[in-house]
């Protein structure tokens, strides 16, 4: 069930959805701007840009409005970054 705070949910799967995608990226959460966010029944969709190697790339990340958001999924998929 979800939250009747839905500021509070939206802010949370932001902050879940730049970590996520920091990670699966090897980018900075400096790298990872938020775009625009969306309360949706269940759901949050956080779309946001990535910067990585001088080129933007938008990606969607849609997570659940838990007490600890959950990431449902993140399009498109993502490459981790490559060991140097």
């Amino acid at each position: 069930m979800a939250s009747a705070d839905a500021a509070s949910d939206r802010s949370a799967a932001i902050r879940a959805c730049r970590a996520e995608v920091s990670s699966q990226t090897g980018v900075t959460l400096d790298d990872v701007r938020l775009d625009q966010a969306r309360v949706r029944g269940t759901t949050v969709r956080v779309d946001l840009d990535v910067w990585r190697d001088g080129q933007l790339q938008n990606v969607r990340c849609d997570a659940s409005r838990d007490a600890e958001p959950t990431i449902i999924a993140i399009s498109p998929a993502l490459q981790t970054a490559s060991a140097q």
